[in-house]
């Protein structure tokens, strides 16, 4: 019996036993699953934060490795030949306003003149006439007015010749009055035209000035090209054809801005972050070294950093006026009108990279409304957004309109 009690015992024991380590390992159990989910979600943001910087890290290393377009690839005399061109193209735009200005007051100088050959001729014409009844009435003799007036036959005839005499005064007198006025006239627009050739002078100075200018730095830049090596000339001529693709980009970007004639308003306010709230600027707006050029130019835009796929928003209402792939460039790339502000400045955002395009020219889209997906189209060197904003077709720093500033 006692056998028996025992069992009992020893049954119930491992029963209780049982039930408590079942009890236990559930709840350990759920609370690993816990912890584990937390630390997946928690993994997952830091892992999205580290593999970004990973990528950007991987993409300026594949950038070194595949054109060596980095700062230590720019030898001396290529750094030299790229800012000697900078200034041929700032002093190009120079002499080209200069001829500008210089046409627009021979203009000012041709119609000025015109203008006072044609007062001087109407002057001289009424001088003439005027000095012609001076002269008659002077061959006249000593005859006055009063002596008409008294000769008179009638009282009819003395009205008559009173009104007649009256007339011919005050026109006399507003003919002199008119030719004083010309006179002044010709007198001011004189002065103006002498003013306007001494401009022309200084303008032509300039603009021959700036040829000089020009001419000789081209003549430099094109002895430093002599002396470039094989491997520094591919290296220019790669640049070169760069500069000649973001022409030709910013081309295509203008005729895409100035061609929309939708009758749009922006309403102001703040625009949204164009992708995942969680991305990152990766690279600012304003100069920097390009990660594949290796060369010092104006970024026009924000980069933000994004995995393939991930979707793009409109930052604001608007029209689609560009919805296509360019070559190098930007790739896949969308560019919304937004229309006038207050100031009549039309507002155009511009979406680049991206990996797939999902809406399509004359499109009217809502704020938030997904328009590509997040890639690594044309000249990138890994998936990102490459995001603009332009005023009156010039691009302006984009933190002026979005709500989240890094």
């Amino acid at each position: 019996m006692c056998d028996t009690k025992v069992k009992n015992k020893c049954i119930s024991l491992i029963l209780i036993s049982l039930i408590f380590f079942l009890f236990v390992n559930t709840s350990f159990a759920d609370e690993n699953e816990v912890n584990e989910a937390n630390e997946t979600t928690y993994s997952n943001r830091v892992l999205s934060l580290q593999e970004q910087q990973k990528i950007v890290k991987e993409n300026l290393d594949k950038a070194k490795e595949k054109l060596q377009y980095v700062e230590d690839a720019l030898t001396t005399s290529l750094m030299q030949i790229q800012n000697l061109e900078s200034k041929i193209a700032e002093y190009q735009e120079k002499l080209d306003k200069v001829n500008a200005d210089y046409q627009d007051i021979q203009n000012k100088v041709n119609e000025t003149q015109k203008e006072l050959d044609e007062i001087q001729s109407q002057y001289d014409t009424k001088n003439d006439l005027l000095k012609k009844r001076l002269v008659t009435l002077y061959k006249s003799g000593s005859t006055t007015y009063l002596d008409v007036l008294l000769h008179s036959s009638d009282i009819i005839d003395f009205i008559s010749r009173y009104y007649i005499i009256k007339t011919i005064v005050e026109y006399d007198s507003k003919e002199l009055n008119k030719l004083s006025e010309q006179k002044k006239k010709i007198v001011k627009t004189s002065n103006e035209l002498k003013e306007q050739k001494a401009n022309m002078k200084l303008i032509k100075a300039e603009a021959e000035e700036q040829t000089v200018v020009l001419t000789n730095t081209k003549t430099i830049v094109e002895n430093q090209k002599l002396s470039l090596t094989e491997s520094e000339q591919k290296l220019k001529s790669e640049i070169d054809a760069y500069l000649k693709q973001q022409e030709e980009l910013e081309n295509l970007i203008q005729n895409a801005i100035w061609t929309s004639t939708y009758e749009l308003s922006y309403s102001g306010g703040i625009m949204i972050w164009p992708t995942y709230e969680t991305s990152y600027i990766t690279s600012q707006y304003g100069d920097r070294l390009h990660p594949i050029q290796g060369i010092m130019k104006n970024h026009d835009g924000i980069d933000i950093g994004g995995r393939m796929s991930d979707p793009i928003y409109a930052a604001a209402d608007g029209i689609i006026i560009y919805s296509a792939y360019n070559t190098g460039g930007y790739g896949n790339m969308v560019m919304i009108d937004h229309g006038l502000n207050q100031d009549g400045i039309k507002i155009v955002t511009l979406y680049g990279h991206g990996s797939k395009l999902l809406r399509n020219v004359g499109d009217t889209v809502k704020q938030g409304d997904i328009i590509m997906e997040v890639g690594s189209t044309g000249n990138s060197t890994g998936p990102h957004l490459h995001f603009e904003v332009r005023e009156n077709g010039v691009a302006v720093n984009p933190k002026k309109y979005l709500s989240n500033e890094e």
